[in-house]
This record gives structure tokens, sequence and C-alpha cells, in this order.
């Protein structure tokens, strides 16, 4: 036996040990990201027969359905509805209406319970690190362990770096972010496209709404500085491009003082910061909508920290879970300076104190694929022969920024408008890179379109009818051994079909929808 010296004993005790091998997985499809979108895939692929891993960077599933809305929630028109989302909406009916007390963790129990039925491999609490591919194929995805904190922030470093690695056949980006789309070099944009660009007479800067309150330090004194939250940065020509995004926020539910849990205090609280929301609350109460369950776009100031949103998507993670603590904290700084006792309802999110474990991520990149959906799209000015399902919503832009605008404040890039006489095709090419870019990946949530179009379709319903239409498209892919960009058309067609996904309008025009959107541009004062 050879004997070991103590000091030797001791050096090797203190030496950092080597990292352990990542876990390594193989599936046929690998989905990143369990929104409602990232499981209508798994489960459509999973159907099939094909082997499905599911990677979600946090310790739930349904991202935003679960995390805040519902599946019901603005789908106003449910008629052209079908497949997967079909039954994802019945079974919302059943759990009680929009809002009801606890339907939030029964939409989390589904999800669950929909990855068991199928035999689905989930990979909880691991988010991307890195995308190995060989020429235009993703060959692997290499993933960070980083549980995320208590109340469901992001980490801001990984546990353990490069803890797993998933090789699969197709991957699926179903995530908020589209950070698989950006790991694997598929170009993408983030941000807003002037009008020129696609000729869309929606697209660029411009929509002001304004409010009659001072934007500078010192009232009337434009040398004394703007305001912190009044974006220094010019506002462009209207309709020119802008880095700028809607808002982003958290969906809540409030209940009377002492029936639900205390949102708290904030980590951290700069007074000046929210100087602005002081002084719009001497000047009239009303700029302020505060507590508030979304964000609302008529008010000054409301549950969003406009602009924050804009550094999001390309920011590493350090930066986001610092941004997505400055949106818990912004909630519980304007509790304290409205002097709100609301409290947040019990047993929405057990798991995280009763906030919501998701940000409302409205828009995250959007890849530049095979083919942009536009504006002219929406209108059916511009029609496509190769649907994947149907968007169906008004285009709905919520504010980005506050800017001055001759001596007054001004929220800028509102839009709401029935753009469409009815439900509009959305290509399948939208969903695929091209071919040059990436041969075996699919987008159904930042999916190949410009800003004015994902306005539409930003919603969790054609996000999960989309991500039914992905998973069905992998599958085949996987049968036919082929790139995504090569399926058998008429055979994805007649699975999509054989689905119950409804691919064509029609032509019923949108009657009550109709009706209630102008009855809401009524109330609003709107023309």
């Amino acid at each position: 036996m050879r004997l070991i010296s103590p000091v030797l004993a001791l050096l090797l005790l203190c030496a950092p040990s080597a990292q352990a091998a990542p876990a390594r997985h193989t599936a046929d499809v690998c989905v990143y990201g369990g929104t409602a979108s990232g499981m209508m895939a798994a489960v459509a692929a999973a159907r099939t027969g094909k082997s499905v891993i599911v990677v979600e960077p946090s310790r739930w599933l349904g991202g935003m359905v679960g995390g805040g809305l519902g599946v019901s929630t603005d789908c106003r028109y449910p008629r052209d509805v079908g497949g997967l989302t079909r039954v994802m909406l019945e079974k919302d009916k059943a759990l009680g209406p929009e809002g009801a007390p606890g339907k939030q963790q029964a939409f989390r129990d589904l999800f669950a319970a929909l990855v068991k039925e199928h035999g689905i491999t989930v990979l909880y609490e691991h988010r991307l690190g890195a995308a190995e591919k060989a020429g235009a194929r993703i060959e692997a995805i290499v993933l960070d362990h980083a549980p995320p904190e208590a109340d469901g922030c992001p980490a801001a470093t990984a546990t353990t770096p490069g803890a797993a690695r998933v090789a699969a056949t197709v991957f699926i980006d179903a995530s908020y972010e589209g950070d698989l789309i950006a790991a694997a070099g598929v170009p993408y944009t983030v941000g807003r496209e002037s009008r020129d660009q696609y000729g869309e007479s929606m697209a660029g800067t411009g929509s002001l709404t304004v409010f009659d309150i001072d934007p500078y330090v010192i009232p009337g004194d434009p040398a004394s500085g703007l305001l912190p939250m009044v974006d220094p940065e010019p506002l462009g020509p209207p309709g020119s491009a802008s880095r700028h995004t809607m808002a982003y926020n958290f969906r809540l539910a409030w209940v009377p003082a002492g029936e639900g849990s205390p949102i708290g205090p904030p980590s951290h609280y700069d007074p000046a910061r929210y100087a602005l929301v002081r002084r719009a609350l001497e000047t009239d109460p009303k700029l302020v909508n505060w507590p508030h369950n979304n964000y609302d776009r008529n008010a000054l100031v409301s549950g969003g920290l406009l602009d924050r949103q804009a550094g999001y998507p390309d920011a590493a993670w350090p930066e986001r879970a610092a941004i997505w603590r400055e949106w818990i904290d912004h909630l519980k700084i304007m509790h304290q300076i409205t002097g709100a006792t609301e409290e947040l309802r019990r047993g929405d999110y057990p798991d995280t104190g009763d906030l919501p474990h998701q940000l409302y991520i409205r828009l995250g990149r959007r890849m530049i694929g095979a083919y942009v959906m536009t504006q002219q799209n929406i209108t059916h000015e511009r029609g496509v022969d190769d649907s994947a399902g149907l968007g169906y919503y008004n285009v709905a832009m919520f504010p980005c920024r506050l800017v001055a605008t001759d001596g007054r404040i001004a929220a800028e890039g509102s839009i709401y408008d029935m753009a469409s006489p009815g439900p509009y095709p959305i290509a399948y090419r939208a969903l695929t890179p091209r071919r040059e870019d990436c041969v075996n990946l699919l987008a159904p949530v930042c999916l190949s379109a410009s800003y004015v179009a994902i306005s539409s379709m930003r919603l969790e319903p054609t996000y999960m009818i989309l991500g039914e239409s992905a998973g069905i498209a992998a599958a085949q892919a996987v049968d036919e051994g082929v790139d995504v960009q090569a399926i058998d058309p008429a055979r994805y067609r007649a699975a999509l079909l054989e689905a119950g996904q409804v691919i064509a309008w029609d032509g019923t025009p949108y009657e009550q929808y109709r009706e209630q959107y102008e009855a809401w541009k009524r109330k609003q004062g709107r023309p």
C-alpha cells in the first residue's frame, strides 16, 4: 500500500476539484422553454412517438399561462382556435371565469399532467449556456444549472455552468427571449422597424399620449434636466425605426388588506428615481393607476417601468436578473409611494410568496427567417400558401417610453387597432430560419415577424397554436430525415388538419369581436 504524506494529503484536500462532466441527454426533439407554446410543441411531437426533452429555466411550466394569464385571456375570438389549444381553452373554461382564484395553480398542474401523460422529460432550472453547431445544424445545446431565487427572479449567475448537454435532431426555441435563436447564430431583430422597411403604416415611432405634467427636474426649466423616468433619447421623425419596444410588467391579482399576502418592502429604493410619480400624484392622482392588475396604457405611471425592457432581450443573465428585480421592486415602491394597502391574492403562487414567477415579457427577440410576417398579412393584403395556424388579435402595442414634448410628458408607442377583417394565416416559413442560417430549428414564439405583425400575434393562444404546429413539423422532419425547411408540405397540411388545427379563414367576419372593440374605443374616447 502506498502511503500519502500528511502534507500531500492536505494539498489534495485543498485543491479545487475538477468540474463534473455534464449530464448527457439525447432526444428526437428538444424544446427550449416550457412556455405554453413550448408545452404544446412538446406534446404534439410526443404524440407521434418521438422522444422529447423540455428545458425550462424556472421551476414551473406554462410561462404566462399559469404565470398571470389564462388560455382564454384576450381570446375573444375562439371560433378559429383548434387543436390542442382548443382543448386547453375548454379546460380553462371549466376552471371558472377569467381571474378566478386557483386558476393559475390549476394551469401549472395541467401542464405537469401533460408531461407525465406523454412521457416528456423536463430539465427544470437549466438555461442555455451555448449551442454546438456544425455548419447550419445545431448538434447539441449546453445548459447551465441556475435555480431562480425564492421569489422567481432569475439567478444572476449559474450555480453549475455546463451542467448538462442535450443532443437532438430538431430543436424548438419556445422561450420568450429567443435565446436559442441567438446562440445558434440565426439573425434576429429587437425593436421597431421604420415605416419604410416593410411599407407598414403603423410602424416606427409616434402615437403619443400626452399628459399635462412638466417633464423637468425644475418645472419650466429645460436646463435643469429631465426627470429620471423621462427618456432623454430624441423621439426621431414619425415612423422612424427605434430600439424601444413595448412595456413589460407582472400580471397581478389584488385583494383587500388582511385577506392576502403583504407585498413587502423593496430591496432597493432610490427616491430620486420616483420623483415623477410623486409629482404626478401631487398634480393629479388620476395620472397614476396603482394598484393595477396589468399595465394601464392610459395612465402616466402604472405597473411597468417604461423603457427598461429595451435592454432585456439582448442582456446577459446578470443584467436580466437586475432588470427583473427592478420590476419586482417597482411594485413594492409604488405601494409605498401611493399608500396602497391591497395585498397579493394568496394561493396563486405559493412557491414564490404569491408574487408571479413569470415576468410578462411581451416581446423579446424576433427571428429574421425564411418569411417575415408584416402588417400586410394582418390586413389580408398579402396571403401565404403555407399556413401553420391563424392569428386573430388586434394590433396591440403598449407604450414604449416616456418622452418630453412641448413642455409636457407623453407616453410613446401605444397603438390598439383592429386592422384585420378576420383571422389571418401565419406562414410556416415564419417559424423557420433561412436554410443557410439553421436547418433544424423552429421558433413559434420569437417568430419571424415585424414589430407591427408580432403585436397582433403575441397572444398566448396564438403562441400555443404555433407551438403545436412546430411540434408536428419537428416530428415530420425527424420521420423524413430532412431539414425543417424541406418537410413535405402536403403531408404537413394533412397532419395539421388531422390534429384539428384551423389553418384557413372561411370568410366569416369578426362580428361580435368587432362590436367589443368598437365599444372599447367609445369607452376610451378614441376615434
